[in-house]
């Protein structure tokens, strides 16, 4: 008696390779983007807070805007590139601009990471506000920037503002009754920046901490999508 068997054996196996050659630059890229969004979230956010009051996150995200992985460019390249920049700046090759929303310009955030000094642009003086004194908005997408009723174009149109100035300090002031007068901004020529905030660093610890997870996750997802006939076997005999 002979048995003949027959199976797609070799089918499966170059389907295999074929599943793993398309579906490698959909898992890369996804792995990136998760795992620089959680990268951004958790760990630059928390770096951020370090040296910053967060009065805003819609700010935090314009200064930290995601540029997506792009599976195509990958695909194409065999490279995945993902970004975090300022939401004013083009999209690195690769990337996708993703949800930008309102463009913020950012650059002098520079400053926090080198340090350096911050010149008045309009006005001939950089009004620094008394945080006690001078209320912010606590919502909205300006949540953070002074109420108008406290800036300071505003305190001079009133007619009731002044300066004072004492020693080599510069105020300004406003009578609030006849007797009462309050300070709300110290005048000065430049500020200096002492600098020190290092997001790339930030960024490196999440990418370390997160992309083999992601990456695993990622690729689990990848073939749980792909489409493969199943292994089969024919007797005879």
């Amino acid at each position: 008696m002979r048995i003949s068997i027959r199976s797609n054996i070799p089918e499966v196996s170059a389907r295999l390779d074929d599943l793993v050659k398309r579906q490698a630059p959909f898992a890369l890229s996804l792995a990136l983007n998760k795992t620089i969004t959680t990268t951004r979230n958790v760990d630059l956010m928390r770096e951020y807070s370090r040296f910053f009051e967060m009065r805003n996150k819609n700010f935090f995200k314009q200064v930290h805007q995601i540029r997506p992985s792009v599976a195509a460019f990958t695909r194409k390249t065999g490279m995945a590139v993902a970004a975090i920049q300022r939401s004013e700046l083009p999209s690195v090759a690769g990337t996708s601009r993703g949800r930008s929303g309102r463009k913020a310009q950012t650059k002098f955030m520079e400053r926090h990471t080198r340090g350096g000094t911050k010149a008045p642009t309009r006005r001939k003086k950089i009004a620094i506000p008394f945080e006690e004194v001078v209320t912010r908005k606590k919502a909205g997408a300006r949540a953070g920037s002074v109420n108008k009723a406290y800036e300071p174009k505003t305190l001079k149109a009133s007619g009731k503002s002044f300066y004072i100035e004492k020693g080599n300090r510069l105020f300004l002031a406003k009578r609030t009754s006849k007797r009462k007068t309050k300070v709300f901004y110290m005048l000065k020529d430049s500020v200096q920046i002492k600098g020190g905030y290092n997001p790339e660093a930030a960024v490196k610890r999440g990418m370390r901490k997160y992309f083999k997870i992601q990456y695993k996750a990622a690729w689990r997802q990848a073939l749980r999508t792909a489409r493969l006939r199943a292994l089969t076997f024919s007797t005879e005999g």
